[in-house]
């Protein structure tokens, strides 16, 4: 069993949560901006780009969570 956290150790990790999501979302939205930049400059082909793009991040993702990280 883990101990209990120290007031301070809950502080750094909430911390360090808060850190992580900031980046989560700002990577989201980068890539909510640069789909739409790339929709506007390509047109429809951007879509094809866009969900290949999505597919092998999720693949990343799926490999990432099998190897336990």
């Amino acid at each position: 069993m883990s101990e209990p956290l120290t007031p301070a150790e809950a502080a750094a990790q909430d911390r360090a949560e808060a850190r992580t999501a900031r980046g989560l979302f700002a990577f989201a939205l980068l890539a909510v901006v640069l789909s739409v930049v790339c929709l506007v400059l390509w047109g429809l082909p951007a879509l094809n780009l866009i969900g290949l793009a999505a597919t092998v991040l999720v693949f990343a993702m799926l490999a990432a969570y099998a190897a336990g990280f």
